[in-house]
């Protein structure tokens, strides 16, 4: 699959190139509009143009692909020692152990329940009042928390995984499943989009921080320069407004 190979030499410019061209390699999620999506074969979204500016600011320069892939994969290159680092993950050192080092976070984001009229109540305490009920999820993702999966592991919650938001909403919207936590930015685009329906809004499970995770077994001088040069534009970014920018251009907002 080609790479978006990101270059601060000089002007920036972009072009897809196979990831050998690359000293490292980011992953993102290809269907979680709008913060991470995949345009005419390259990378695109909120973190996708967050990671771009970034290159644009690293001091060292740095030349690094970022792919998009489904969620799942990207996980599994990460993990697999076969990605350097994964875009737009939590802070999950319990369920992600090979990720060593966490990125200065790139967003906070809201995470929100939904379900099918009727299935729950927003006074319910989460996740152990909506013992009982099936969720779904999106493949690969922790949006919903440690507890929740306990619950999940212990019997106390069926889970059913699909690919993508506008998936698991219309199974939510048919009766298939009872309920759906994920961000909520990203879900109600969704519910707007595709016109789904029969949809409620329950209450919000958590605010979570996204960061780029590196691998633990990348380390050394080449990934202490990089890390080190990323979290700084990062930073001068978020300092400067440009990440709001960034967001507001996405939403409209």
């Amino acid at each position: 699959m080609n790479r978006l190979l990101i270059s601060t030499g000089l002007a920036l410019s972009f072009s897809l190139l196979p990831a050998a061209a690359a000293d490292v390699t980011l992953v993102q999620d290809e269907a979680y509009p709008p913060f991470m999506t995949k345009e005419d074969n390259e990378a695109a979204g909120i973190l996708a143009d967050i990671i771009k500016e970034a290159g644009m600011r690293m001091t060292p320069s740095a030349a690094f692909a970022l792919d998009t892939v489904p969620w799942s994969r990207a996980v599994k290159l990460v993990e697999g020692d076969r990605a350097h680092g994964l875009v737009g993950t939590y802070y999950k050192p319990e369920s992600r152990p090979w990720i060593g080092t966490y990125s200065e976070p790139l967003l906070t984001e809201q995470v929100g329940i939904y379900c099918a009229p009727g299935k729950a109540q927003p006074d319910w305490t989460y996740p152990d009042d909506y013992k009982g009920l099936t969720f779904g999820n999106n493949s690969g993702f922790q949006s919903p928390g440690p507890a929740f999966f306990e619950l999940v592991e212990a019997g106390d919650i069926k889970l059913e995984e699909a690919q993508t938001t506008e998936q698991n909403l219309r199974k939510v919207s048919s009766g298939r499943v009872d309920c759906y936590v994920q961000e909520r930015l990203t879900t109600e685009i969704a519910l707007n989009e595709h016109g789904i329906g029969n949809v409620e809004f329950i209450a919000t499970a958590s605010e979570e921080k996204s960061f780029i995770g590196y691998r633990k077994t990348w380390t050394g001088p080449e990934a202490e320069a990089f890390i080190k040069a990323m979290d700084a534009a990062i930073v001068s970014m978020r300092e400067d407004g440009t990440i709001d920018q960034i967001v507001s251009g996405h939403t409209g907002s």
